[in-house]
C-alpha cells in the first residue's frame, strides 16, 4: 500500500468502523474510492491506522493538511500523503 495516491491516516480509535471514517471523510468534502483500516487477523482490532483513496489524487495534500490534527471519535488523528518506498533512498549494506 505504498501508493502515491493514497492518504495514511494514524490514530484511529480500536472500535471505529471503516464506513464511519469513509463517510467522516467525505462529510469533510474528499471523496473516496475506499477506506482500508488495517486489522490484525487473529483479534480483528485495528492497530489504529488507514489507507485512504481519494477519487480525486490532485487534492491529495489538500486533504492531509485539511484532516490532520482533526477529532474522530474524540481522539485527535494524523493524516499524512503516503511515501513509496522505492522514493525514500534505502541503502543496502552488502
Amino acid at each position: 500500500m505504498d501508493d502515491p495516491n493514497n492518504l495514511l491516516i494514524s490514530n484511529i480509535p480500536v472500535e471505529c468502523p471503516d464506513e464511519f471514517v469513509k463517510d467522516w471523510i467525505e462529510a469533510r468534502g474528499y471523496r473516496t474510492y475506499g477506506v482500508r483500516l488495517i486489522r490484525d487477523r487473529v483479534s480483528e482490532t485495528s492497530p489504529s491506522f488507514a489507507y485512504i483513496q481519494l477519487m480525486e489524487p490532485s487534492r491529495l495534500d489538500e486533504a492531509a493538511r485539511a484532516l490532520d490534527g482533526q477529532t474522530l471519535w474524540g481522539v485527535t488523528i494524523e493524516v499524512r500523503r503516503v511515501v513509496p518506498l522505492s522514493s525514500v533512498g534505502r541503502s543496502v549494506a552488502s
